[in-house]
């Protein structure tokens, strides 16, 4: 499969490149020359196949290398990503089945084994597209239960950081996976909110310090894909020409309504996502993490808001290990009797 970047869909580029970099020379981030489309023969057959061997299958289509199921469970492990049903036709997907307790890890150690052990880029399309993987590899295990098919869609709640995993979520989409609304999740740093409910977005906004700190992000590095797949090259001029200025983008018409078709962003406060904590402990006996909190709380405000009642799977990229501390004083113990009695 060749690339192009953002900036430039003249000049193409290989595989082994964007494996290398995480951006192209121009300054832009790769996306495929040509995107993949998957039909319903294709997700039926997805649906029968192992969750390792579903990643495999998509990493080779989009690097063109030949791992197998085998490969992705030497790097991964053999259950990297596990389902847990919560009520409320709420999964939560927990991707962070390794000895970091991160879905970082599982990146790394799958960006090696695509690069042949050299090293090169662990971040950028590599992220993506091991993200797209892993949202295959959950819709085949959901295809299997029957929950997701090709004329019954799931939601995705993200927390939107960096963007890599809600721009998975959107090229996953928009290749045939039955994804529904992709609800991206915020803590007090919500100007992505303003950007698709206002058309505007402040890229000079000042960051707040959180408990969650890989949200405090006021402009995601990845919201430039997003332009670029909902208005191309032109409209990533503007929306860099605004960046530069320290100005507001304000995005054209055309562009906004395609940002809107797909995409929900929810704003939950940090109070909020500590009562989140407790409250899916009390009444579920499940541990959120803090950023799976802010996405199990971001997915019901969406649900409230819209009525909307069919299944959505949260994504965890971290456990809760991972932020002892603040899943800790959520529940009003300390971190060694947290460590103790429940991780």
């Amino acid at each position: 499969m060749l690339y192009i970047t953002t900036r430039d869909n003249r000049d193409a580029y290989t595989a082994q490149r964007v494996l290398r970099e995480n951006r192209g020379p121009d300054g832009g981030m790769y996306l495929p020359f040509r995107a993949p489309s998957f039909s319903r023969a294709d997700l039926e057959a997805l649906g029968e196949k192992p969750f390792n061997q579903c990643v495999a299958e998509l990493l080779n289509l989009l690097f063109n290398t030949k791992l197998s199921g085998w490969d992705v469970e030497f790097s991964a492990g053999r259950y990297p990503v596990r389902l847990v049903n919560l009520p409320q036709r709420i999964i939560l997907g927990e991707c962070w089945h390794n000895p970091e307790w991160k879905f970082d890890r599982m990146v790394r150690s799958l960006a090696g084994q695509l690069r042949g052990g050299q090293p090169g880029a662990d971040g950028g399309w590599v992220k993506i597209a091991v993200g797209i993987g892993v949202l295959f590899g959950i819709f085949g295990e959901l295809m299997r239960a029957g929950i997701a098919g090709f004329d019954k869609k799931v939601d995705i709640s993200v927390v939107s950081g960096d963007f890599d995993l809600p721009m998975s979520a959107w090229y996953a989409r928009s290749w045939g996976l039955p994804i529904g609304k992709i609800i991206c999740c915020c803590n007090e740093n919500g100007n992505l909110w303003n950007l698709v409910h206002h058309g505007q977005l402040r890229t000079d906004a000042v960051c707040v310090t959180t408990n969650t700190p890989d949200a405090d992000v006021t402009l995601p590095s990845g919201l430039e894909r997003l332009v670029f797949a909902c208005g191309g090259i032109s409209e990533v001029e503007a929306y860099l020409d605004a960046c530069r200025r320290g100005g507001i983008y304000c995005p054209a018409g055309g562009t906004l309504s395609r940002i809107g078709e797909g995409l929900e962003v929810s704003v939950v406060s940090s109070r909020r996502m500590e009562s989140t904590i407790s409250g899916v402990y009390a009444s579920a006996g499940y541990l959120l993490s803090p950023y799976a909190a802010l996405s199990y709380a971001g997915l019901l405000d969406y649900r409230g808001k819209t009525g909307e009642s069919r299944h959505a799977v949260v994504l965890a990229e971290k456990s809760p290990i991972c932020d002892a501390g603040v899943t800790a004083k959520a529940l009003g113990i300390s971190e060694e009797a947290l460590e103790q009695h429940f991780l």
